[in-house]
């Protein structure tokens, strides 16, 4: 098992400088706050789903049994991550709902906006099996479990019907058909414009870092301990879970680990709202601390894994 270290850390650069790109546009009020919502619903609804729409179009049916392979890993991983997180909240010196929203930010990683164009940048050649496996078991433990574990008392399951579903559902039929897309203008225009998730997510990123304002932060400042949990153990668990036992190798297992090495997903203020808890503000400042941090943690769990 080789990855060039090299490659990831131009990657985490370059997501670093469009984050600092992001802060200073929406210091400088380039950006207010309306308009970064409107970026927010253009990266949700159009980018993100053209881009795991195209990348798991293009994946070979004979990676199919990997796929299998990584979706029931991440199924385990998540399961697993969450019991553990909410049997251990009952220790932390939190009021709820924070208490609960601690144990979450633990758990649930920002795959779409860091970890799938990471691989995708990283892997090109395989990252849309990875994608197509960790989103759909992603996407259930976000609208159905985590609205539950924050504290909510009804699952919503027409979350589960979104842009990012849908697309990673379309990528899979377009699979099983096996249609070759080669030299159509169309889904070449699709793949580009897919491929500026990094750019743009990461800039949206860096606003609502600038947004957040230091006086939350600092109110919020206890968040910042779930993020060793999620950066570094869960990555460092699944890597012995399911790599010293061979049940993923090479690049899977690597893609596998960097999706679980993603910081505390954007979507968990969104979870507080629907859970109807007054924990919102503290995911945010435990989401941006998370995703400032995995600039540096990404690299070192990475070249840890490549010494064990």
């Amino acid at each position: 098992m080789y990855m060039d270290l090299t490659i990831l850390v131009e990657q985490m650069k370059i997501i670093a400088t469009l984050m600092a790109i992001g802060f200073l546009w929406q210091k400088l009020k380039l950006f207010d706050d309306k308009l970064i919502d409107s970026l927010s619903v253009l990266i949700a609804k159009l980018i993100l789903p053209l881009m795991l729409c195209t990348i798991i179009g293009s994946i070979s049916r004979d990676e199919i049994a990997d796929g299998i392979r990584l979706f029931l890993a991440t199924a385990v991983i998540y399961s697993l991550t969450v019991f553990t997180a909410k049997f251990l909240s009952r220790f932390y010196r939190l009021d709820e709902p924070n208490r609960s929203m601690h144990a979450l930010l633990q758990c649930y990683g920002n795959s779409g906006y860091i970890g799938i164009p990471l691989i995708t940048s990283v892997f090109s050649a395989q990252a849309g099996i990875a994608a197509a496996a960790y989103t759909i078991v992603d996407s259930f433990f976000y609208w159905v479990v985590a609205p539950l574990a924050a504290g909510g008392e009804s699952i919503n399951f027409k979350k589960l019907v979104s842009p990012i579903t849908l697309s990673v559902l379309a990528g899979l039929v377009l699979l099983a058909l096996n249609i070759n897309f080669d030299n159509s203008i169309v889904w070449d225009t699709m793949k580009n414009v897919g491929g500026t998730c990094k750019y743009f997510a990461s800039i949206y990123i860096g606003m609502c870092v600038g947004r957040m304002g230091m006086d939350k932060l600092r109110n919020n400042l206890k968040s910042v301990t779930a993020a060793p949990v999620k950066l570094i153990l869960i990555p460092l668990l699944a890597f012995f879970m399911f790599g010293k036992t061979g049940f993923l190798k090479g690049d899977y297992l690597l893609m596998f680990v960097m999706l679980c090495a993603s910081p505390s997903g954007m979507s968990l203020p969104i979870v507080a709202d629907i859970a109807g808890t007054d924990s919102a503000e503290y995911a945010s400042a435990g989401v941006i601390i998370s995703t400032v941090l995995c600039l540096f943690t990404f690299p070192f769990i990475m070249w840890l894994i490549s010494l064990l």
